[in-house]
């Protein structure tokens, strides 16, 4: 009769612990913060890029269309920089990209700490985010942007964005807020028990 299952000692004898040299699992996450600030410091446009990702953040963008901020009085066209800065915008969900290539939604999250800031000083600026999928609860307002997954601190932080992703998936028909869950998880900002309860 052959055996079902085997035991700890049985299993563990089959590849030996010291095989484990020399190997390292690579991330499927290809997003790094220090390759973005390589891309961006090698572009010189730490403060425009900045801009455009408030501007991303706060107002949103739809069929590719990235609108624009004033800056000292003058007009600024975010889709022109992002094309002076080879930011690409035309990616779909299963594309694969370096992890210093820039994007719209990298820009969002490497500025993520400066978003926030910009939206706990301008407490009557709403992001589209939590305008338009939240509940509106004020004490959210500054972290309920795109990027935001991994800046929020605590659980109640991360499960009122996931909340909100679901609220905009529901609508939308998307599935963003999966993604949000498995970020939020990862940085253990919530438990599978926070999801299931």
């Amino acid at each position: 009769m052959t055996q079902q299952y085997f035991d700890k000692e049985q299993l563990k004898d089959l590849v030996a612990i010291s095989d484990f040299r020399g190997f390292q699992p690579v991330s499927t996450d290809s997003y790094s913060d220090s390759e973005i600030l390589k891309t961006i410091m090698a572009k010189g446009g730490m403060k425009i890029l900045l801009f455009c990702a408030i501007q991303t953040a706060v107002v949103g963008s739809g069929n590719k269309v990235f609108g624009e901020f004033v800056m000292n009085g003058e007009k600024i066209n975010v889709e022109q920089i992002y094309k002076e800065f080879d930011v690409r915008d035309d990616l779909s969900l299963q594309s694969k990209i370096d992890p210093g290539e820039l994007t719209p939604r990298r820009l969002q999250r490497f500025y993520r700490v400066q978003i926030n800031e910009y939206l706990l000083q301008n407490p009557d600026i709403a992001p589209y985010l939590w305008k338009k999928f939240s509940t509106l609860k004020e004490e959210f307002r500054a972290i309920t942007f795109p990027g935001a997954e991994s800046l929020v601190a605590n659980k109640e932080e991360g499960l009122y964005l996931l909340e909100t992703y679901k609220t905009l998936d529901n609508r939308l028909g998307l599935n963003i807020a999966e993604r949000i869950r498995r970020v939020l998880l990862a940085r253990g900002i919530i438990s599978i028990q926070d999801i299931v309860e």
